[in-house]
């Protein structure tokens, strides 16, 4: 059942994705074999031209072919409208920027990454926890989160796209270049909205808001949702605007549905084509339908590769535009100037908590014309700010032509309850279930989770800020941990009876964010541990401090850094991950240590880790003082999710108490076998051997904490 709900997701998301028209609707019945199509006539000569750009996910970039091409021949729209990825692409070009720009701008956005399968979010409070499941508080309790995009990224990077266009605008688009309207959808009455005021970045948003896959987008009151539900290719629109000739650029599909009795997922999608079907308005005489054929291409792939074989069908349909009739050519398109940015920065109407973020943001690009790459990376920072999903700029014009910013903020939910699961072979089945409630007004976030295993269970309570940016000061962290471990117990290979732990921690301290998933903490606690190295029930005061990070980017390690010291004992662990991807394989890069000495039994240092392991050996099965590995781990997927892996491992132990890796032995291994990436995880089966003759099978299910 589960797996018949995951494929009609999937299928509904396919069918959404195409902005809500099939190809037999973005071609007029009487101009499907001709592209370009002009009428006999050239019709009016006066008014005004616009150029229509429809929607189609990942299709729409076709549209760049076309505008190049009208650049070259100096033909210059007095009227851009768009709906979903053409009024992405559309916006840019009617701002202004070169359509070399457009291009470099679009694929720097890594929509790529930000747009896939479903993976749950996890806030940064939960660190290196990685849930499958998040539910957030909604108006009718909690729901849960289905979104397949990553919400406040996706948001920043809009806005900082689009951050001269903005401000250009300030509020009104027909200040722009060229004026420019978007097109979306109320979702409660299905009405076409059309968007010609407001915060452009916003409004290109809206329209592009495909259900399921993204949030929807709250303006002015409505809940709107990507443009073609109502009007993919808005024809009507623009005459409805004063236009009196017609460019479209039209994305022709002729892919066929191979449809089955028995999958439910190609089924609903060609019903979900039949909701979303709507007649094209008829061309009249000076309008021109150029057909950019994008047969075959997934909607939702904004890997770099599709997005280049999309632009270069654009470009080859857009080559019949040279023997147009009727078209003014000759001209410029016009580039637009920024306005300053006032010295106050922040419209004293903006309400004061968000005002307060975005002048700790931006306060210093006021009093001049922006820098815009600068001011995109600082509005790119606000993706940090936990408190928001979405922070829109709204710029408005104010004395001498200056820009102010009275930005609007779409509230994150204050509570959400997250779970997460792993099983391994040899550690069982482990399950953790989070809770996060940010208080109103105050700044402050309550973290408690609880997380049981068959060797280890654990509850920890933390309260810290909720939310920062980039710079801020140390604010104050307060936790609590109570942590009950079975500690295994391998020699030789045979396996004796664990040895029961119990440990509880309570700390108080200060914490920076560096960025949004990487933090420092600085943190005094008391320590009591119950575990037979040392005689009754010890206690302990100390120090410690902490880097942790849960970044997901390629260019920073995920993992813990760790220093602990006390009169009893003192300890420095650290464990990284960092993947990158080449050539199509994925490495992944590892390294586990722990040096110390005086350690109580649950914190001794295991070759590879305590719950990662070294090839050949069982986890936990070679303990000492101190310990290292480090490891590269390679995959290559073989076919759909299914993967070919194995890792490389070299490793250090020291069993005595005293100096740093003095009298260590050196140790070697490799482990490989197949990997199938899931919704809930990866699945990984490898066998493993070392330099000291042992092997062991290595059998793991989801994301391990």
């Amino acid at each position: 059942m589960m797996r018949l709900r995951t494929l009609a997701l999937v299928g509904i998301v396919l069918a959404l994705g195409a902005g809500g028209t099939p190809a037999r609707a973005q071609t007029p019945a009487t101009v499907r074999s001709q592209a370009p199509v002009a009428a006999a006539a050239c019709g009016p000569t006066e008014g005004k031209l616009a150029l229509i750009l429809p929607g189609g996910g990942a299709k729409g970039f076709a549209h760049l072919g076309v505008l190049r091409m009208l650049d070259s021949l100096g033909i210059v729209p007095d009227l851009v409208v768009g709906t979903s990825a053409g009024a992405i692409i559309g916006a840019l070009y009617a701002s202004g920027l070169e359509v070399d720009e457009i291009e470099r701008e679009v694929k720097g956005l890594g929509l790529d990454t930000l747009v896939g399968r479903y993976r749950a979010t996890t806030p940064p409070s939960l660190g290196t926890r990685r849930a499958i499941l998040v539910w957030e508080a909604g108006s009718s309790g909690l729901v849960l989160n289905t979104g397949v995009v990553r919400e406040a990224p996706l948001n920043t990077l809009v806005s900082a796209l689009y951050a001269r266009g903005n401000l250009i605008a300030a509020g009104d688009f027909d200040r722009l270049p060229i004026p420019f309207r978007a097109v979306a959808a109320d979702l409660s009455t299905r009405e076409q909205v059309i968007l010609g005021t407001g915060d452009l970045a916003q409004a290109v948003r809206a329209s592009g808001a495909i259900p399921i896959v993204f949030r929807s987008v709250l303006v002015d009151g409505r809940t709107l949702v990507d443009g073609g539900i109502v009007d993919n290719v808005p024809i009507g629109a623009a005459r409805a605007l004063g236009a009196t000739r017609i460019i479209v650029s039209g994305l022709r599909d002729t892919s066929r549905f191979d449809v089955r009795d028995d999958d439910p997922v190609t089924i609903a999608g060609q019903l979900l084509n039949f909701v979303f079907e709507q007649p094209v308005p008829p061309l009249t005489p000076g309008d021109v339908w150029v057909s950019a054929d994008v047969s075959g291409v997934n909607q939702l792939d904004f890997s770099l590769a599709n997005i280049d074989r999309v632009l270069a069908a654009g470009t080859r349909g857009a080559v019949a535009l040279r023997d147009a009739p009727c078209l003014p050519r000759g001209r410029v398109r016009p580039r637009g100037q920024l306005p300053p940015i006032a010295t106050d920065v922040v419209d004293p109407r903006t309400e004061v908590e968000l005002g307060d973020v975005i002048w700790r943001t931006l306060g210093d690009v006021g009093g001049r014309i922006p820098d815009v790459p600068r001011l995109q990376a600082r509005i790119r920072s606000l993706s940090q700010v936990d408190r928001y999903r979405a922070i829109w700029l709204y710029p408005q014009r104010t004395t001498g032509d200056s820009v102010l910013f009275a930005a609007r903020g779409r509230a994150a939910s204050n509570e959400q309850l997250l779970v997460g699961a792993a099983f391994d072979r040899e550690l069982g089945p482990r399950v953790w279930v989070g809770r996060v409630q940010r208080v109103a007004r105050r700044n402050a976030e309550v973290t408690g989770v609880v997380a049981l295993g068959q060797l280890q269970q654990e509850a920890s309570l933390t309260l810290r800020r909720s939310y920062d940016v980039l710079g801020s000061p140390w604010s104050p962290v307060l936790g609590a941990t109570l942590t009950r471990t079975r500690v295994r117990d391998i020699r030789g290979g045979a396996e004796f009876p664990e040895v029961q732990t119990a440990d509880g921690l309570a700390e108080f301290g200060i914490e920076r964010r560096i960025t949004r998933r990487v933090s420092v903490a600085l943190t005094a606690f008391a320590r009591q541990w119950d575990e037979p190295v040392f005689a009754g029930t010890p206690a302990a005061l100390g120090a410690r401090l902490r880097l942790q990070s849960a970044a997901s980017s390629s260019d920073v390690p995920r993992g813990v850094v760790v220093f602990e010291g006390t009169p009893r004992y003192w300890r420095s662990v650290a464990e990284l991950h960092r993947t990158r991807e080449t050539r199509g394989f994925t490495v992944e890069s590892v390294v586990s240590a722990v040096v110390g000495e005086h350690l109580p039994l649950q914190h001794s240092a295991f070759l590879g880790g305590s719950d990662v392991g070294f090839p050949g050996f069982k986890i936990q099965e070679m303990r000492g003082a101190q310990a290292a590995m480090a490891a590269l781990h390679v995959g290559r997927a073989v076919y759909g999710p299914l993967r070919v892996q194995g890792m490389v491992a070299g490793g250090a132990l020291q069993r005595s108490t005293y100096g740093v890796f003095r009298r260590a032995s050196g140790y070697f291994g490799v482990r490989g076998g197949v990997g199938v990436v899931t919704a809930l995880g990866p699945l990984a089966v490898e066998y493993g051997v070392n330099d000291r003759g042992r092997g062991n099978l290595f059998l793991r299910f989801g994301d391990w904490f």
